[in-house]
């Protein structure tokens, strides 16, 4: 048998009955491969910076922005600021089967994250989150829940993403700082379950972080 899935074909025609196997999952990502083995649950002793430093440093940051994340002030203004966070807010804010995040949690002494329309001038497409994944961690099989967001400061689309305000008011002031991002749960979570929130800043690259739903 040259492949797995010829042998499982072969017992399968066999036996008359499906052969499952188990399937072992890695937790912690290898130095080797930080880029393409991403935890499934949250490994002991989690430092988020230290991860996505390491992955961004791997590529998962545009070069352009390593030198932020590497300089001095790289935890407060620049790692700090892609990490997820749930806001204390109005459940109401949030329909059915959405949560509410912000980036960069203030009471950790962390820059909040900006939002902006691309600028010719400083040269950007612009500076939003442009998908958010999130999955249930768990060390099984679980769905993962995208949410894209084509446009900010509006989502065309609400089904896919959309946008709330942070103690109301006009999305686009203070920097658009006061943006919550409305994202799809998959329905396999509960409240109080730990989720994996894997992100994507258009400007910044690709961040991983776990928070507990409430």
């Amino acid at each position: 048998m040259h492949t797995r899935r010829q042998f499982l074909r072969y017992m399968t025609g066999m036996a008359g009955t499906l052969v499952v196997f188990p399937t072992i999952y890695s937790c912690t990502p290898t130095s080797g491969n930080i880029l393409g083995n991403i935890p499934f649950t949250e490994p002991e002793n989690w430092d988020p910076i230290a991860y996505n430093k390491k992955r961004g440093n791997a590529g998962a940051i545009p070069d352009s922005y390593l030198p932020d994340i590497n300089g001095p002030e790289g935890v407060k203004k620049h790692l700090g600021k892609h990490l997820p966070y749930l806001p204390e807010v109005d459940p109401a804010v949030a329909p059915g089967g959405f949560i509410p995040l912000m980036w960069g949690d203030p009471s950790l002494g962390y820059v909040r994250h900006p939002n902006a329309v691309p600028n010719k001038d400083n040269n950007h497409e612009g500076h939003w989150y442009n998908w958010i994944k999130i999955r249930k961690a768990t060390p099984m099989w679980a769905q993962t829940a995208e949410s894209t967001y084509a446009n900010w400061p509006e989502a065309k689309d609400p089904s896919t993403g959309s946008y709330a305000v942070y103690g109301g008011g006009d999305i686009e002031e203070d920097s658009g700082k006061n943006t919550i991002y409305l994202a799809k749960l998959p329905p396999d979570v509960e409240p109080g379950d730990p989720v994996r929130i894997w992100a994507h800043c258009l400007r910044h690259g690709e961040y991983i972080d776990f928070i507990t739903l409430s």
